[in-house]
């Protein structure tokens, strides 16, 4: 019995064909976990790579130092939602089913602009503290002002998040794949006029 060796060619593309097919379960089984605040309480979503929400997902919340400061899960939309702390920053764990894990970083600044924590305003004062006040006035309209576009951004943030979470579309994945084909025809075509040539 004799076996035939494909050919280079053959081979790239027998072995691109299994690298693509092998790859695709892992993909499939991607956590992606996104955590945001809006009206003083911190909302964790999670996401598998194709667009199915996290149920019934643990997600622990820590400090900066690491302790744990609570836990909790999602609920039927994905969504886990708790008060803001006082912490610093806090990690985000989100632990699904089969030991799926994703973690994300939210800042306790964001949830003091989100309720609108911002330094109480004095009134003006003339003389030589003036300076000093007009400093004050303007660190109070900077917080207003972080405030606003912070509310107007939040829409657009979502949307972020909804693109990050959608996978590749059909016609990238092609793209993908007619790139990786042209590539290896470039190789083939220099390979045989090198060939030729000697």
């Amino acid at each position: 019995m004799k076996v035939k060796i494909p050919s280079p060619p053959a081979a790239a593309c027998m072995f691109l064909v299994l690298l693509l097919a092998a790859a695709h379960p892992a993909y499939a089984h991607k956590m992606m976990a996104f955590a945001y605040i809006e009206g003083g309480k911190v909302h964790v979503e999670g996401y598998f790579a194709d667009g199915k929400k996290t149920i019934d997902s643990l997600v622990e919340v820590f400090d900066e130092e690491g302790a744990k400061i609570l836990e909790g899960k999602t609920g039927p939309q994905g969504v886990f939602s708790f008060p803001a702390p006082a912490a610093a920053r806090l990690r985000i764990v989100l632990t699904g089913s089969m030991g799926h894990r994703a973690e994300c970083f939210v800042q306790a600044g964001e949830a003091q602009q989100e309720r609108g924590d911002a330094p109480a305003r004095s009134a003006p004062v003339l003389g030589p503290q003036a300076d000093e006040e007009t400093a004050a006035g303007r660190e109070y309209l900077r917080e207003i002002v972080a405030q606003e576009i912070d509310r107007k951004l939040a829409p657009l943030l979502q949307e972020i998040r909804a693109l990050r979470r959608s996978g590749p579309s059909v016609s990238e994945i092609l793209g993908g794949i007619g790139y990786v084909i042209g590539i290896m025809g470039l190789i083939m075509y220099f390979k045989a006029r090198s060939s030729r040539g000697s």
